[in-house]
């Protein structure tokens, strides 16, 4: 019985002390709900700004190596790590004993192959003169010979009956220009310069008269003007006419002359065509001659042939060898290795005496000095996909080295990488997408030096004086952004959004500067507490 009744005690005892608890958690609760009560958020104008910022290495724009483009030893380098070298400054030598003793062989047999053509020439030129033009020569005038004797009667009657009609034509220009049109300028010239002067007396006996009336007051200002305008008018004509007429006499003069020369030169004309009849035969005695030179030049032809033939076999070997000659001189030229850019000599990568391997089809060659051209040095970034999406070309970017703590630098995005390149992540187990970026310097540095860590930071966003709100505040569902005002937490309204960054927003539309907001309420799943009842713990 006893222990049945301190069992009931301890079961009683353990009830209470449940009850306790739940009390204690529930008054705890309530403390906290009471100390979360959302106190409200007052919509005020702010600045918005995003930086993307990430850290990388310090490279030169431009860094070549300086390779040798021929096989050899090398036989001198001429700068030390730290120099800085132009253009066209000779970096180092590799020993051309072996390339010269190969230009001196081409040379020599382009002078024996040379030699050969030039004799060929010589001879070729020989026959040529005395055969090939005799040839050529006799065969061209053959040709004109048989057409002249062709033509030559119908040219001959031709040239007569042309100078006779030019003869019979400058006869009848000059007897026109003396009977007709002589006689009929001088009087139309005649008749005009008579009109002028009829209208000269009209004008002035009009304008008389008019005078007479305007100094009466029956006729205006302008009338009398006129009449004097018409004076003048009439003037002008009765000069113009004299001034013709004048002109006609010299031009009568002129004309006269140059029909009597037409008519002398057309005379002489037909005198020495009726005197060429004598080359109709003369023609043919030139002929003869001519088709006998040809038959004599024919017989040289063969042998200047097989002369052409000759030299051009030994042109081929010439050709052959001078590009031999060409290529072992350029091999020759490049034993001297010289700086393409002009930059600092950041690497020496062999040693005098090393053999080095020179560029061709079948060899990259070897690396002898490294140049870097540090007039424009960049920071080469990998930057995550989500930030990559916010740079753009030409943005601006403060840059700050490692090594030089106390200096800002600024820079400018110049590429921005068209594909992606993973890199594993931490864990190992995922990749994370990254591109890369390099950002230039604005102005070069003596401190800068490749390799250098620098943190640049990009500015892609920024907004002043913007009506913003926290993001807390601002809810979200299917039909878009809306807030809560405090007068009235269960009202959604709905607001334009603008820019955001992590912790606020920019508020286009929907509430203005003051107003207050409460949080929206929570959507998702509901907490549960240590005992199985809703609220915080």
């Amino acid at each position: 019985m006893k222990k049945v009744l301190w069992g009931i005690a301890i079961a009683l005892a353990m009830v209470a002390m449940i009850g306790v608890v739940l009390s204690r958690s529930a008054a705890e609760g309530r403390r906290r709900a009471e100390a979360n009560k959302d106190q409200g958020y007052a919509i005020a104008r702010g600045d918005l700004s995003v930086q993307v910022v990430e850290t990388g290495s310090i490279d030169a724009v431009k860094s070549v190596e300086v390779k040798s483009q021929v096989d050899g030893r090398v036989q001198k380098l001429l700068v030390e790590e730290g120099q800085v070298v132009n253009k066209g400054d000779l970096i180092a030598i590799i020993d051309p004993q072996e390339t010269q003793l190969r230009v001196e062989q081409d040379r020599a047999q382009l002078r024996g192959a040379q030699s050969a053509v030039a004799r060929t020439s010589v001879e070729i030129r020989q026959r040529r003169v005395t055969a090939q033009a005799a040839f050529e020569r006799a065969k061209i005038r053959v040709s004109q010979l048989e057409a002249e004797v062709k033509a030559q009667p119908q040219l001959t009657q031709a040239a007569i009956d042309s100078a006779e009609a030019n003869y019979k034509a400058a006869l009848e220009r000059r007897e026109k220009i003396v009977k007709v049109e002589q006689p009929n300028d001088r009087a139309s010239v005649e008749t005009a310069l008579n009109d002028a002067k009829a209208g000269l007396q009209n004008a002035q006996r009009d304008l008389d008269r008019k005078k007479s009336l305007h100094q009466k007051g029956y006729i205006s200002l302008r009338e009398l003007q006129d009449a004097e305008l018409q004076l003048t008018l009439a003037e002008s004509r009765l000069e113009t006419a004299q001034t013709r007429k004048q002109r006609l006499q010299d031009q009568e003069s002129i004309a006269l002359r140059e029909a009597d020369e037409q008519l002398r030169q057309s005379r002489a004309e037909l005198d020495r065509a009726r005197t060429n009849r004598i080359q109709d035969r003369l023609k043919q005695d030139e002929l003869k001659e001519a088709r006998q030179s040809l038959r004599d030049a024919e017989a040289g032809l063969l042998d200047v042939q097989a002369l052409e033939a000759s030299q051009a076999q030994s042109q081929a070997s010439v050709d052959q060898i001078s590009s031999g000659l060409r290529e072992s001189e350029r091999r020759l030229r490049e034993t001297e290795i010289r700086a393409p850019v002009t930059g600092i000599v950041t690497k020496k990568l062999v040693q005098v005496g090393e053999l080095v391997a020179g560029l061709n089809n079948f060899s990259s060659g070897t690396a002898i000095v490294r140049v870097e051209d540090r007039e424009g040095m960049l920071v080469k970034l990998n930057i995550n996909e989500i930030d990559v999406a916010k740079l753009k070309l030409g943005m601006k970017s403060e840059i700050r080295v490692d090594a030089i703590p106390n200096a800002k630098f600024a820079g400018e995005v110049i590429k921005i990488a068209p594909s992606r390149r993973t890199e594993a992540n931490q864990a190992g187990s995922n990749s994370v997408v990254k591109y890369e970026v390099e950002i230039r310097f604005d102005q070069p540095n003596d401190q800068l030096k490749t390799g250098m860590s620098a943190r640049c930071s990009v500015l892609t966003l920024e907004r002043k004086n913007v009506l913003r709100i926290a993001t807390e505040y601002l809810g979200q569902d299917d039909e878009g952004s809306f807030v809560n005002f405090k007068s009235d937490p269960k009202k959604k309204v709905r607001v334009t959004v603008g820019a955001r960054t992590g912790a606020f927003a920019e508020i286009l539309t929907g509430v203005k500067e003051g107003d207050q907001v409460v949080k929206p309420e929570f959507s998702g799943p509901g907490r549960v507490g240590a005992f199985g009842g809703g609220g915080d713990i």
